[in-house]
């Protein structure tokens, strides 16, 4: 069996830059046996419910703690107050303030004092909630008001209160609901009909698609469409029919998106979601994005489906969804920055020396896994830097990782190290074993690369890590940083159907970004990948 890739002992974390870590506490449940504290032959059978009744002499407290209340809730804590008006002597009460309510009784308060014995009868009492009568039917008064106070209780007489129901009319019906109904109105409002109008086909559109899809998949008896190759040529059929529609549709919501002031913004991100994102997040792709499962859009099983040659999915109408996403403007950008990436990284192994690569915000390296598997062989030592506050993504990286170096016979040649860093650590690690780490580790780097983390950093802090970043690298080394372009028939769907935003950036504003590398250390220049929708921050030090 050839020798396997030597990676670092362990994971280097922000947990482990601490000299010692506190024992993690452990919970144990102790369990102890209960015995009677009463004799057994002192026991008298008639007071525990007879020869064979059940014996509870070892129960321990106030007695009252062990009587039955019935569920209660405070109207204070739902949405909308409640109101009672009874009869009582012949004269009517109403306009009670309402202070809980249990199924069989209710607290109220009145606005004057009352003379009220426990036991007097209400009649017609009438419980009302947000204008609706709850309950009706008679009570009778089970502790009255005490000097200066106007507060009482009632039992009812009859059937008790629905609890659920008052819980639905306020909660769903007269808040969710309402609220709904509301927003319906500002819909109608505060965004251009045009707009809705196409947010709508753009809704129907899908629907037609996964129709027409589910009827292939009814029509394929022997399930060919699961077959790789037949599902990726069905999906190019349709996607290629509809394309051209969807691309008009969402380039005339983008133009006229981005000038939409904050409030209509949010009212847009409402309406779109509600249409769209029940069709959208079918496949796993546009899921994460929109549910965000590791705290962020952009993850590193997204990037992989992405780049991914296969369509996943139980579905041909998933499938069609992530082929959609792939064939996407900025969909074909991410493969084509990878290719970049990939690019710098077969220049850098081709020097004739050992090599540092640090790749940043690594997610699934999948650029890294080509470089393993298609180099032929490599002459001088190779050091991969993996770097992601992820996680899942470090171990899922240098799980393919290993799997594309597994039948290599220069593995000797290849090392890989895991560093679990946030970009704080980076640009300012601790004092003591943090910011070792970072000198020892993080310095003399050849090439250094990041293809997605600089879509979600503001300008003034892209433009400290770029310099940071720039520090690194060893005389001669490269940092190469990719930033996506706002192109029309993609960004919206993501902003608006998926809630998933980046940082877009033009020319000059990744120009920008390398504002603080100075001249006479290196140069800086822009250049894109072959789809135009990506733009790189190239900037290479000066040697010796």
């Amino acid at each position: 069996m050839p020798n396997q890739p030597q990676l670092s002992p362990d994971w280097e974390s922000d947990s482990q830059t601490r000299a010692r870590r506190k024992p993690a506490q452990i919970l144990r449940l102790h369990r102890q046996s209960v015995q009677s504290r009463v004799p057994a032959d002192e026991i008298d059978p008639s007071r525990y419910g007879g020869r064979n009744g059940a014996f509870h002499a070892d129960l321990e407290g106030s007695s009252a703690a062990h009587r039955f209340r019935p569920e209660r809730f405070a109207i204070k804590g739902m949405h909308f107050e409640s109101r009672a008006s009874f009869w009582i002597r012949g004269r009517a009460l109403t306009g009670l303030t309402v202070v809980d309510i249990s199924a069989s009784g209710m607290g109220l308060i009145a606005d004057t004092s009352m003379d009220l014995e426990p036991g007097t009868a209400l009649q017609d009492l009438q419980l009302e909630h947000r204008g609706h009568v709850v309950w009706t039917g008679d009570a009778t008064v089970v502790y009255s008001p005490e000097a200066r106070q106007s507060r009482f209780g009632v039992r009812l007489l009859g059937p008790g209160i629905d609890l659920d129901e008052v819980r639905f009319r306020d909660e769903l019906v007269e808040c969710h609901l309402s609220h709904s109904l509301i927003r319906e109105d500002d819909f109608d409002r505060f965004l251009p009909a045009a707009w809705r109008a196409n947010v709508s086909a753009l809704f129907y559109m899908m629907i037609e698609v996964r129709r027409t899809l589910e009827a292939q998949e009814a029509n394929d008896a022997h399930q060919r469409w699961r077959e790789p190759k037949n599902s990726w040529r069905l999906c190019s059929i349709l996607h290629e029919k509809i394309w051209p529609a969807m691309k008009r549709l969402t380039e005339e919501l983008d133009e006229v998106s981005v000038d939409f002031d904050e409030r209509q913004t949010g009212l847009g991100l409402l309406f779109a979601q509600r249409l769209l994102t029940l069709e959208f997040t079918a496949c796993e792709f546009m899921n994460r994005a929109y549910t965000k499962p590791q705290g962020y859009a952009g993850d590193y099983r997204m990037m992989e489906l992405g780049q991914s040659q296969e369509l996943s999915g139980e579905s041909l109408f998933q499938r069609f969804l992530q082929y959609y996403i792939q064939n996407s403007s900025l969909g074909q950008a991410i493969r084509e920055r990878a290719d970049v990436a990939l690019t710098a990284a077969r220049e850098t192994v081709a020097l004739d020396r050992p090599v540092r690569i640090l790749s940043l915000a690594c997610g699934p390296a999948v650029e890294l896994r080509r470089l393993i598997a298609e180099t032929e062989r490599f002459e001088h030592p190779i050091e991969i830097i993996l770097l992601d506050q992820d996680e899942d993504a470090l171990q899922s990286c240098v799980t393919e990782l290993n799997r594309a170096a597994e039948y290599r016979d220069d593995t000797n040649m290849i090392s890989f190290r895991c560093l679990h860093f946030s970009l704080r650590q980076i640009l300012a690690p601790k004092r003591g074993s943090e910011r070792q780490l970072v000198n020892e580790v993080l310095s003399d780097i050849d090439l250094i690369y990041s293809m997605g983390l600089f879509d979600y950093l503001e300008q003034p802090l892209a433009q400290k890590t770029a310099r940071r970043l720039f520090k690194m690298l060893s005389p001669g080394g490269r940092l190469l940083i990719g930033n996506l372009c706002r192109v029309p028939d993609s960004t919206w769907i993501m902003e608006y159907g998926l809630s998933w935003h980046l940082i877009y950036r033009n020319h000059d504003e990744m120009i920008d970004m390398g504002a603080r590398i100075n001249s006479n250390e290196g140069t800086v220049q822009v250049a894109s990948d072959s789809t135009g929708h990506c733009l790189f921050l190239d900037a290479r030090r000066v040697d010796g």
